[in-house]
This record gives structure tokens, C-alpha cells and sequence, in this order.
């Protein structure tokens, strides 16, 4: 189980290894499958091929971005696509499946040649029907008192879908959502981190968080933030779904946890600030624990930064626990095109929103780090790519 505190020493190596995927020259081939749950009901453990399924190839860069190539898969569920590249040196390649209205992606094809593992495209069936899913682990971040005597509360779930089919919201009027969590009464200002779940698909009401996004087998990490006033402490909470297991991290030097198998172990450094580290393994069910601070604390900087740097890490992280569990299920699906909740706003305006937030955000930190800074120019950098290639389409299409 990764610890938080692992998070930010790879997050540099990470964001380079991110921004720099260069095309290489000469000609590309990638060969693979695309594969399903064996059975007539999904619900054999064995893979079998999908035959006649439709494989895309994209191209994505600065200058342009768009499928170029696609066909059906043969009767072992093979294809194979060759291609020169083309235009900016930096444009990435992929390529995807879709299956019961969701698409499946392979990596970025950083190979001239890609097969086996890296090419498999895994799809699963699609269900409505709500299921109990496991929280492997939930970590929760308290900062220290701003000077509105407000503390920013950043909540970590890792759910496991043990099925092999992917959770959908229901597709009616008023959609059930995928998985919903509470939160407490007085928290405000409830927002997804960025991460693997859209804030278009996160919906927040009043003592209760829901996510509407498609869940599929494997491991999905949900991460959000709220801020709670002094006045809430000391704040019962409850693991409504058990953990296996169970961290809380409190800046507050005099904070304190109590809560059945809570142990305060070693303290966490973050950024340069001292974390108290309370860890819990095997926690049932409905289980009650009490986060217990000072009546005031010392104004301090709230967890804005922490939330992005965090948020960063969780999605890096992503990439390295799916690549352990590839043989299980190899491909995240991404929530489709017309899932109920997600926005209707064109891609250029949703990415110039989400440049928006990221310099507000930025701008917030009175002496930033270089490790923040760093952070900072990669993600930006990266977004204003994409806002690019959205803008060259949009254009292309008038």
C-alpha cells in the first residue's frame, strides 16, 4: 500500500518523464488484442478475444490532434496499425477501443515497435446495478487554521472493484451514482482534486459527496477537498465503508485521532511542514473516529498547495500502480462522451477554465518552492498544449 509521504519524492522525475514522450524518426508499428472477460455473463476470471471490434489510432500534438488510422479487430482479437509521424516532435500516440459505451486507451506508444502488454486493450461489460466495493485505503490531510479560522480537510479513497464488470451511473432522469461518500455537515467549498475523477462528474450535496463516473475493475483513486471551521473540533467521522487501511494526517502539532486500532506512528514532512501520522489497519465497517485539535491554532497558509501536489502525485501514481496490475486489468476506461453529469462546455473553454483555476491556485502561494514551481510550469505547460490542439480543431472545423 503506498504511503502519501512517497508521493512527493517522485513527483519531479515523474512530471519530466510526463512532458517528455518525443515522437521517434522513422516508421511506427504497434500490434496487439483486444480482450474480454471469457464466458457468456462475463464472469469467468479467463480472457478471451474480441473479434470485429473497431481499434482507433490518435495522434495527439501542439499542432494538431485526431484519430489517423483504424480497423476491425481479426478473430483472435488482433490488430496492428503502421505510421510515419508527422508534424511536432513532441506528439504522443495511442491507441483505444470502445466497448459497452465506454473507451479503453492504451499508453502513450513510446516504441517505434509496441506489443504485447503495452499494445492489449482489456474491455469489460457494463453495469447499473450498485455494488459494495472495498476501500483499500483512505487517507485524510487536516492543515492547520487559516486566517478565516477555516482548516482544508483533502480526502484520499482507493476503491477496488473485485468484479469484472465497469459501474455506470444509471442512465435515467435522475442518475444513481457510481459510489457517494459523507462528508461532514459543516464542511464548505466541497471540490473534486484533479485526479482520475472529472469535477463533471463529482456532485456535492450537503453532507454527501456522489461520483457519477464509470468505475471499472481494478483499483480507482477519488480525492477531494472541503474546508471545515474551527468550531467543528473536535469532528466525529465515520468510515462508512471500513478501510483496510487507514491514515490521517494532522498538521496541528497538539491534534490527536482516537478511533478503534489507531495508532500515532512516525511523523510525515511535507513541503517543509510536519505532519502528525495516525494509522489504522482492518477498520470495520461504520467504525467511529474522532480528529481532535485545539480550540484556536495559529493562523498558517491553508492546503491549497498540498491538495495540488497531492492531486498530481495521485494521478502519477495511478500510472504506476496500473502497471503492476496490468495482467489483471490492463486498460483505465475513461468516462464516456454522453455520461449523465458531465459538461456540455466545448474542450477549449474547459481547458482555459481549468488553466484559470491552476494560476489562481498558484498565484495563492506567497514563496513557492522549486519543486512547486516546477509543478507548476510542467502542468501549465501541458494544459496550454492541449488548449492549442483544441483551438486548431475548433477552427478546423468552422
Amino acid at each position: 500500500m503506498p504511503r502519501l509521504p512517497s508521493f512527493l519524492p517522485i513527483l519531479a522525475s515523474l512530471l519530466v518523464g510526463a512532458s517528455a514522450l518525443h515522437a521517434q524518426a522513422g516508421s511506427h508499428t504497434v500490434e496487439g488484442r483486444v480482450r474480454r472477460p471469457a464466458g457468456a455473463q462475463g464472469d469467468s476470471t479467463g480472457m478471451g478475444p474480441l473479434s470485429s471490434a473497431w481499434v482507433t489510432l490518435h495522434r495527439v500534438g501542439k499542432d494538431t490532434a485526431g484519430p489517423i488510422d483504424s480497423m476491425r479487430t481479426d478473430a483472435q482479437g488482433r490488430y496492428r496499425f503502421r505510421w510515419m509521424p508527422s508534424g511536432a516532435s513532441d506528439a504522443v500516440y495511442f491507441a483505444s477501443t470502445t466497448w459497452g459505451g465506454i473507451a479503453y486507451f492504451t499508453p502513450p506508444l513510446r516504441k517505434a515497435d509496441t506489443r504485447a502488454d503495452d499494445a492489449e486493450l482489456t474491455v469489460f461489460d457494463t453495469t447499473s446495478v450498485r455494488f459494495l466495493m472495498s476501500v483499500k485505503g483512505r487517507h485524510l490531510i487536516v492543515g492547520k487554521s487559516d486566517t478565516t479560522e477555516f482548516r482544508t480537510v483533502i480526502e484520499v479513497f482507493e476503491l477496488s472493484n473485485d468484479s469484472l464488470r465497469t459501474l455506470v451511473a444509471t442512465d435515467t432522469v435522475s442518475p444513481s451514482p457510481t459510489w457517494s461518500v459523507s462528508v461532514p455537515a459543516s464542511a464548505r467549498d466541497v471540490r473534486a482534486n484533479e485526479g482520475e475523477i472529472s469535477p463533471d462528474a463529482f456532485v456535492a450535496n450537503p453532507g454527501r459527496v456522489s461520483v457519477y463516473a464509470p468505475i471499472p475493475p481494478g483499483v480507482k483513486q477519488v480525492a477531494f477537498s472541503y474546508k471545515v471551521p474551527n468550531s467543528s473540533f473536535p469532528l466525529a467521522m465515520r468510515a462508512e465503508y471500513g478501510a483496510v487501511v487507514f491514515e490521517v494526517l494532522l498538521e496541528e502539532p497538539q491534534g490527536f485521532v482516537t478511533g478503534t486500532g489507531f495508532a500515532n506512528v512516525d511523523p510525515v514532512t511535507l513541503e517543509g511542514r510536519q505532519f502528525r501520522r495516525f494509522l489504522a489497519q482492518d477498520v470495520k465497517p461504520n467504525a467511529d473516529i474522532v480528529i481532535e485539535l485545539p480550540s484556536s491554532g495559529t493562523p498558517a497558509r491553508s492546503l491549497y498547495i498540498a491538495g495540488l501536489l497531492l492531486a498530481i502525485g495521485l494521478l502519477m501514481m495511478v500510472v504506476l500502480m496500473r502497471s503492476v496490475q496490468r495482467r489483471a486489468a490492463r486498460r483505465v476506461p475513461v468516462e464516456p462522451t454522453l455520461r449523465p453529469r458531465e459538461s456540455d462546455a466545448p474542450m477549449h473553454e474547459r481547458l482555459a477554465q481549468e488553466i484559470a483555476a491552476l494560476d489562481a491556485s498558484y498565484a495563492s502561494i506567497t514563496t513557492p518552492s522549486d519543486i512547486v514551481q516546477k509543478a507548476y510550469d510542467t502542468r501549465r505547460s501541458e494544459l496550454k498544449a492541449a488548449l492549442g490542439a483544441a483551438l486548431a480543431e475548433q477552427g478546423g472545423r468552422r
